[in-house]
């Protein structure tokens, strides 16, 4: 019986081996499979926020990079969001040129203004005279910067008042200051009447300050 029941035995075994591989294979194809979804998903997490943070920080010149012969469901959402970003690219480049071409029209039209009015420009941090007011004041300097006029003892006034219009205000406000600017050291009493140009945001980009002298008619 020995003998009997262990040739059954190895038959058994003989017959059941190869079920045995296979289900070992499989195993480890499984397990392989579940480590790779795990890499994969982890790198493709990992280049996703970096992704975004590019996004916020307003670079749209690159997408998700992907190993190109995987085909599977990241690599859709990857090309997707390549095109996300190729798209935002193309409207950034748009908006930029209309704006640079807003700003250049801007700039002739202040030019040729025959009021006397000052410009700020908060991207460039900078007060632009037009004509009228450079010849009020008898110079021919059409720029200065706001760390210039802030520094002239006699502009306290105007620069809190200034300051407090465009960053928390926000709004149109009519003050009257002394402004000195630094050549020749000129300075006259003026009423402003400050006008705020905003972005979508509703941060001041550009004001306008319709400048008269104290006596004067605001209408003239």
């Amino acid at each position: 019986l020995t003998g009997f029941g262990g040739l059954i035995a190895v038959i058994i075994l003989v017959d059941t081996l190869p079920l045995l591989i296979f289900a070992f294979v499989v195993t480890l194809l499984y397990i392989a499979l579940w480590v790779y979804l795990t890499l994969r998903i982890f790198h493709f997490n990992k280049r996703l926020i970096n992704y975004f943070r590019r996004l916020l920080s307003g670079d749209f010149s690159t997408g998700i990079h992907d190993v190109s012969w995987i085909n599977d469901e990241i690599t859709l959402i990857t090309h997707l969001a390549t095109r996300v970003a190729e798209h935002l690219y193309t409207y950034d480049a748009l908006r930029a040129d209309r704006t640079a071409l807003s700003l250049r029209a801007l700039e002739v039209l202040f030019k040729r203004a025959s009021r006397k009015i000052i410009m700020a420009d908060f991207d460039k941090s900078v007060f632009k005279f037009t004509k009228p007011l450079q010849h009020a004041f008898g110079v021919e300097q059409d720029t200065f910067s706001f760390n210039v006029i802030e520094k002239q003892s006699n502009n306290e006034r105007f620069f809190r008042q200034f300051l407090l219009a465009a960053v928390k205000e926000g709004q149109v406000k009519e003050f009257a200051a002394t402004l000195e600017l630094p050549i020749r050291k000129s300075s006259m009493e003026l009423k402003f009447k400050f006008v705020p140009i905003k972005d979508r945001s509703e941060k001041v980009r550009i004001a306008f300050l319709y400048v008269d002298k104290l006596e004067d008619d605001p209408d003239d």
